[in-house]
């Protein structure tokens, strides 16, 4: 855990957590809260905004580093914590989800289908039960 001063650019914020964390300067990063919101610093990276305007004090931030597919213009994140699973297991499942919005959305979509096409079903087999 590390701590740092919110007083000072965004772009120096950014720029010294990824000197920190032994991460290259070209590499885009994103933090989240604790209770698994994104503070949405990828669009401000080099913004001389304060770093107080996007984060708060006193407050616990996981580091992800951010990889786009430019194909499909996806994003993923992925933990800069090594024991990420362990420590935050509350989050992962978040993060997945973050990673991948279109499966996630197929999922639902073939969920609901399928409720559908039981309910139907169901509804069919008491109609002709009825009319017997």
């Amino acid at each position: 855990m590390e701590m740092l001063n919110l007083n000072c650019k965004l772009l120096s914020f950014i720029s010294h957590l990824k000197e920190r964390c032994g991460l290259d300067e070209e590499e885009c990063v994103e933090l989240m809260d604790s209770s698994g919101r994104l503070m949405s610093l990828e669009g401000r990276q080099q913004s001389m905004a304060l770093a107080s305007s996007v984060l708060e004090e006193r407050r616990h931030y996981i580091l992800l580093r951010v990889h786009r597919d430019e194909g499909h213009g996806d994003q993923k994140y992925a933990p800069h914590l090594s024991n990420f699973n362990q420590s935050h297991p509350e989050l992962t499942d978040l993060l997945r989800k973050l990673s991948d919005p279109d499966k996630n959305q197929a999922a639902k979509i073939r969920g609901r289908r399928q409720r559908s096409k039981h309910s139907r079903s169901k509804k069919y087999l008491e109609n002709n039960k009825t009319k017997k």
